[in-house]
């Protein structure tokens, strides 16, 4: 069995919580029960899992899942990877953005409206201050819906990052804002 990322949420979980069932462990974890119910079989025949009966108990919980030594072992050298994995597409997000920015600019781009997440807004205006960028977000939107009311002269540009397939189209479409004024961020 492949140690992947839905294995160290389980082992984390574990490792987190006390759990007595495999419905609670995919509560905790975020993984579905039928998944859980697999990776839990790879981990208890591995040994980083145990499980212990407690019938008896007046509480009548049933059982308990506990990570063994192995399993905390497995789950401390999961947390690196992911970690270092997570830095590195981090790193290579920032730089494809940074080169977009840097297209934009270039093109003397200076006064620019943001379609999308506001997580992503910052993220942009974090690259733009950290690089020194001559672009200044104006304006931020999460719904195309609000941008086609801005009149199109406040801005340079309509920078967007939008999950909708749809979306980008659908503005072209509506009237008010010139195509050649739209970008979408992934360009």
């Amino acid at each position: 069995m492949k140690l992947t990322e839905k294995t160290f949420q389980v082992l984390d979980a574990l490792d987190r919580k006390e759990i007595s069932s495999q419905r609670q462990l995919a509560n905790h974890s975020g993984i579905s029960l039928g998944q859980v119910n697999y990776i839990l079989k790879r981990l208890l025949e591995k040994g980083l899992v145990k499980v212990n009966n407690f019938r008896k108990n007046p509480n009548k919980i049933g059982y308990a899942y506990f990570l063994t030594p192995k399993g905390i072992e497995a789950k401390s050298k999961l947390a690196v990877r992911f970690v270092i994995d997570k830095i590195k597409e981090y790193h290579n997000i920032s730089e494809r953005l940074t080169k977009q920015l840097v297209t934009i600019e270039q093109a003397g781009v200076k006064r620019v409206v943001f379609l999308g997440p506001s997580e992503v807004k910052e993220f942009l205006s974090s690259l733009i201050a950290e690089k020194g960028l001559d672009i200044m977000l104006i304006n931020h939107f999460t719904d195309w819906k609000d941008l086609a009311g801005v009149d199109a002269a406040s801005f340079d540009m309509a920078l967007l990052f939008d999950d909708d397939p749809e979306g980008f189209s659908r503005l072209v479409d509506s009237p008010g804002i010139p195509r050649d004024k739209m970008l979408s961020l992934w360009g």
